[in-house]
């Protein structure tokens, strides 16, 4: 294996950390196998035996709630000969059923029936043959995440000081909770870190989106949401941030000239909506309103779920060089229709014309990478600059076109490459689960 810290300089990782087979193949195991990865939101398997499955890096996983309650994080993978026993995306089942011998697990992950039983050892014991399960799982305001460590950090340490930010994410609902609708699928031919790159990076808007601004521009004039891309976005006051453990926040809030509705482009229906809510909600109908648009941050919980907008998108690594993107839209709770009509709208806006932009530069890069005579990826702007300011918990910030975010996930995605981190599978009664918040 390669010495990785040879990989990773201050300033510039690389090429081969997004190009080659071994490396990736080491982060399944130690980065999406050894740390939290977000697996999925509780309104996702809001009710007794509700389930869904997921992936944990590579490997299949049932998400379960069983008839007491109980989330599990079963390996979709029989325990006879290795086939998913569950080959839908989501739904309500108390049984799983290998199609293909016939064994049958409870969703709390027992084997609970063996067809044709005699023939076996006769030492053979279904309870030493139920559905492997991740050892930890842990909830924060409704995000549910997993890992094959069987003695992480606690979430909340692991979170640190995202944790207050996804509580300004979620209590933007009248009743802090969020229900996740829809989904958006799609995928990029390159390596998944180029994602993780563009979320910390507030650079790119002005140019890889510049046909959206300023086409957003001409339609709408120069005060809608992303108009502070169209010249330099260090003159607004936005900023980005290094959260540590390779979380990322990107703040676009202060170079808004308006409040979030003020300056949220038209979708279909708006005006509509809006003079219903005004009617109904009188002088408090502003309030209302402003639940609609997205939050105009970007924040990043490394190394698998962003949280964009009224988003949240997942990065499902499937090689080396492919990349799945996931992108639900999050309604609040305890809000009229209106509003959670208006935020299925407006995320038929930049997620649907703004995302490809991102997509097919990733793919660029994924090319250029692909040339071994120039070896290393820049990442140096602002290091060492007088303006970054570095607070009490550590959170580094600087102008939103500073790279250190991107320099920050990479100490952390290094730190966890060379760890000697433990990774197993146990049964039911093993599992340690946290509700951290």
């Amino acid at each position: 294996m390669t010495d990785l810290s040879a990989l990773v300089e201050p300033h510039r990782v690389h090429r081969s950390i997004y190009v080659e087979p071994d490396i990736f193949a080491k982060e399944m195991e130690k980065i999406f196998g050894g740390t939290w990865v977000y697996l999925a939101h509780e309104s996702q398997v809001a009710e007794p035996n509700d389930f869904l499955t997921v992936r944990l890096g590579h490997r299949p996983v049932i998400l379960t709630r069983d008839a007491d309650g109980q989330l599990h994080g079963l390996l979709n993978r029989c325990a006879h000969r290795a086939a998913t026993v569950c080959n839908e995306e989501c739904g309500s089942a108390k049984n799983f059923q290998c199609s293909y011998h016939g064994w049958t697990y409870s969703n709390r992950g027992d084997l609970v029936n063996v067809p044709f039983a005699d023939g076996y050892p006769v030492d053979f014991d279904k309870s030493d043959y139920g559905l492997s399960q991740l050892p930890s799982i842990g909830t924060y305001r409704g995000l549910i995440f997993g890992t094959l460590n069987p003695d992480p950090s606690s979430l909340l340490d692991w979170l640190g000081p995202a944790a207050p930010l996804i509580d300004e994410f979620v209590d933007r609902s009248p009743t802090g909770r969020i229900e996740l609708r829809n989904r958006q699928r799609m995928i990029y031919r390159g390596n998944w870190k180029l994602a993780w790159d563009n979320a910390g990076d507030g650079m790119h808007p002005t140019f890889a989106h510049r046909s959206f601004v300023l086409h957003n521009e001409n339609q709408h004039g120069g005060e809608r949401s992303l108009s502070q891309f169209k010249s330099n976005p260090d003159d607004t006051g936005m900023y980005g941030e290094d959260l540590g453990n390779g979380h990322m926040f990107v703040d676009q809030r202060p170079g808004l000239t308006g409040s979030f509705w003020e300056t949220q482009r038209p979708v279909p229906g708006h005006e509509w909506y809006a003079d219903r809510i005004e009617s109904e909600y009188g002088d408090s109908s502003a309030d209302v309103l402003e639940m609609a648009p997205g939050s105009m941050v970007n924040l990043s919980i490394f190394p698998n779920l962003l949280i964009k907008g009224n988003h949240l998108e997942t990065i499902d690594p499937i090689s080396v060089d492919e990349t799945r993107l996931c992108t639900w839209v999050a309604t609040a709770e305890g809000a009229p229709d209106e509003v959670n009509v208006m935020r299925m709208r407006i995320a038929e806006d930049f997620p649907s014309l703004g995302n490809p932009d991102d997509l097919e530069l990733f793919e660029r890069c994924q090319e250029g990478l692909g040339v071994s005579e120039v070896e290393w990826v820049d990442m140096s702007k602002g290091l060492g600059h007088p303006s970054e300011q570095v607070s009490a918990e550590g959170v580094r910030r600087g102008p939103v076109t500073h790279e250190g975010p991107m320099r920050g996930y990479i100490r952390a995605w290094l730190e966890l490459m060379e760890a000697d981190t433990k990774r197993v599978v146990v049964d039911s009664e093993s599992v340690k689960r946290e509700v951290a918040g």
